[in-house]
């Protein structure tokens, strides 16, 4: 959301940086409604990471300040804001789901939920994707499918059979959206070999 902007930085000890965070925020669900969207994903590792001389829980409270003061806008559009952990390869700053929920308690706005991705997931956390999936069901606003290869389901290792079935067990409504980082195969043939995988993995477990 922050990617290839100037003067923005989510945990930026400067409050008129915070400040001219939150209403760029502000400015995106505004636009995201008015485009029939209600998902918004906040990744932007680059602009999140920890500042020199700015500690995790200062970052915290920074992260939580600019939050809190754009919910009333989302909640005003109907869209909501999906917070992202990543690896430590991306950022140092939110890495895990639970370091997310942490900064939802501190937000504390129901506009303001949990993206979960599944190759962060494989890469950061010691628990496994579907016990994530469980713990998390009821905060859970979105969800990205890709593998560790950086390519899409199917595509890798991952075997995706007990992550979907685990999405229906907590009955998830929202979108499941194939992220990819290696477009070499060509985005067509990616999103092809993707949805085919992704339906016939369904399929197999509506069998069993």
């Amino acid at each position: 959301m922050l990617a290839k902007t100037e003067g923005l930085y989510l945990t930026s000890p400067e409050a008129s940086v915070r400040q001219a965070t939150t209403e760029y925020l502000k400015l995106l669900a505004r636009t995201c409604a008015r485009l029939g969207g209600r998902v918004l994903v906040f990744g932007s590792p680059f602009q999140r990471n920890l500042l020199e001389g700015v500690t995790t829980a200062q970052a915290m409270d920074f992260a939580a300040e600019v939050f809190k003061a754009a919910m009333p806008t989302f909640a005003e559009e109907n869209v909501v804001l999906c917070m992202e952990p990543l690896t430590k390869k991306e950022t140092d700053f939110i890495n895990t789901c639970a370091e997310a929920v942490e900064l939802m308690k501190l937000v504390d706005h129901p506009s303001f939920v949990l993206h979960q991705d599944v190759k962060a997931m494989l890469g950061a956390e010691s628990d496994s994707v579907p016990d994530l999936i469980h713990r998390h069901k009821d905060i859970c606003g979105h969800f990205h499918v890709n593998d560790t290869n950086l390519l899409g389901p199917g595509m890798g290792e991952t075997d995706y059979h007990p992550i979907l079935k685990a999405l229906q067990d907590v009955d998830y409504q929202g979108w499941i959206s194939v992220e990819v980082f290696d477009y070499s195969p060509g985005a067509e043939k990616i999103a092809k070999k993707s949805l085919d995988y992704m339906k016939q993995v369904l399929s197999d477990l509506n069998a069993s």
